[in-house]
């Protein structure tokens, strides 16, 4: 019964480590801003843009998906990749994820381009594309 309490604490202790290093690699990229257009809106840390680059790897998966949908099977794909697409946004750095002024939120966007609104899709892509990640999508 003595065990379990140690190896909670060893995950805990382990969890702590992630955390830190996050935080420390994060600190470190802070002013990068390299391949994110010079705009800024799309942070500066390496995180800020794994978080982009995966929210754009899975806009082009879905879009794949949609448009090789054919039948019942490939649709519950494509609904399946758009949830992928959805949990990637919400990642996104909050510049993106928020929107600036009056501009919708990039959960907003890509939301109405699940739905099926190309404009919505046009600019989720662009998106992709003045953050240097353009191929990742069609």
């Amino acid at each position: 019964m003595g065990h379990g309490g140690g190896r909670g604490r060893r995950v805990a202790e382990m969890i702590a480590g992630v955390v830190a290093v996050a935080v420390l690699m994060g600190g470190c990229s802070s002013g990068d801003s390299v391949g994110h257009g010079g705009s800024g809106d799309y942070g500066g840390s390496e995180f800020d843009r794994s978080w982009t680059e995966n929210y754009c790897r899975a806009l082009g998966a879905w879009q794949r998906v949609r448009n090789s949908a054919e039948d019942g099977a490939a649709s519950d794909a494509a609904e399946e990749a758009g949830g992928a697409v959805v949990t990637a946004v919400r990642r996104l750095p909050s510049a993106s994820y928020e929107g600036a002024g009056d501009a919708p939120s990039m959960l907003d966007v890509t939301v109405a381009a699940l739905r099926g609104d190309t404009a919505a899709e046009g600019r989720a892509v662009d998106y992709c594309a003045t953050a240097g990640f353009e191929t990742l999508t069609r």
